[in-house]
């Protein structure tokens, strides 16, 4: 990787948000809330944009980064179709939350395993609107 340095090299970019479209606002935030221990950190309506949001992240922190859960509220919004991506989540306990999931009913794209190169475990579940969630545990070195 090169190195360049500009004006735009110094301290402070971080990410601030994710957008997911979903179709629920109020199933997407249960979801991300009490299944995977996110708190909302704003939410609003605009009616001009046609738009009800919720910030949903970690901590109290309310720089983020936060997952921006965007539900289009026209009379002629399109179905909401799942990303082709994923959203990585680090898990400290994982075997402790997969079985939770389990028992919540929730999709798993991929079931809890230990990763190719047996530093962790990870599991992929699909959230309300079929988004990928990628869950990582990882050992310490």
């Amino acid at each position: 990787m090169s190195e360049h340095k500009s004006n735009l090299d110094r301290p402070g970019f971080r990410i601030h948000h994710t957008m997911l479209p979903v179709a629920d606002l109020d199933r997407s935030i249960d979801f991300y809330q009490r299944l995977l221990g996110m708190s909302i950190q704003e939410r609003h309506a605009s009616a001009a944009r046609q738009t009800e949001v919720a910030l949903v992240g970690y901590g109290a922190e309310a720089t983020g980064p936060f997952l921006e859960l965007t539900k289009n509220t026209s009379s002629t919004a399109p179905a909401v179709a799942p990303l082709a991506n994923h959203v990585g989540i680090h898990v400290n306990a994982l075997h402790q939350l997969c079985a939770h999931l389990e028992q919540e009913g929730v999709a798993f794209m991929r079931p809890l395993k230990e990763r190719g190169d047996g530093r962790g475990f990870t599991a992929w579940v699909h959230d309300p609107d079929g988004h990928a969630i990628e869950l990582v545990e990882l050992h310490s070195a």
